[in-house]
């Protein structure tokens, strides 16, 4: 499945330029577009009365709106809104916000299909994010999917932070050994090493080293 129509409800400029010019380059055409949520609403709703029902939209969740009159605040009100009037329309949130009780209560109480932390490789995982929904699956960026595994960061130990930390500059097992050990850390064999990096990629449901430093960077721990 395609989507023929996509509405992308964004405030930022630059962010709706990113988005819009994303799905324009995978050949979609029929993109809607605000910056207000109730506008956002009166739209799709507009679509739907028409027989043009747009399949897919594309949301944030804060909105800076300095009009005084307005019923809906944020990105939650806007997809609890349309998913009362149209109930089939796909969701993906786009957002900054990578909270797990904010997450899990999107997938479980508004039944949104996918969910994509804005930032680094950001667009990229938005692309792969439709190409899920499309199939009619759903989708959760690797930030997103630690959030809903109620990975806390408070966890790591110093220990567990170094080693993210020199991984991400780029060293190897064996160099790492030899930093830990001029530094009087332990443990500091390549084994040690090896298993606790292997931890790493488990406690973070990372595929690779490079995935563990991406998603750990993402999350600002590194």
């Amino acid at each position: 499945m395609r989507f023929d129509r996509i509405f992308v409800s964004e405030d930022i400029d630059s962010n709706n330029l990113g988005v819009t010019t994303m799905l324009k380059s995978f050949g979609y055409t029929n993109i809607g577009h605000s910056q207000y949520c109730d506008e956002a609403l009166l739209k799709l709703k507009r679509a739907i009365l028409d027989g043009m029902p747009f399949g897919l939209l594309i949301t944030d969740l804060s909105f800076n709106d300095a009009r005084n009159k307005k019923k809906l605040q944020n990105g939650q009100e806007l997809i609890r809104a349309i998913k009362e009037f149209y109930p089939e329309i796909k969701i993906v949130v786009f957002s900054v916000e990578d909270d797990h009780n904010t997450i899990k209560s999107l997938f479980e109480d508004q039944k949104i299909d996918g969910y994509v932390c804005k930032g680094l490789n950001g667009l990229k995982e938005l692309q792969n994010s439709i190409e899920a929904i499309a199939n009619n699956e759903t989708y959760t960026c690797p930030i997103a999917t630690v959030a809903l595994q109620q990975k806390n960061t408070l966890e790591l130990n110093d220990y567990d932070q170094k080693l993210l930390s020199l991984l991400a500059i780029g060293y190897k097992q064996n160099e790492i050994s030899i930093l830990l050990k001029e530094d009087g850390i332990s443990p500091n064999s390549i084994r040690s090493i090896e298993a606790n990096i292997s931890k790493l990629k488990d406690y973070f449901d990372a595929t690779n080293t490079t995935h563990l430093v991406y998603i750990a960077s993402s999350m600002g721990l590194i």
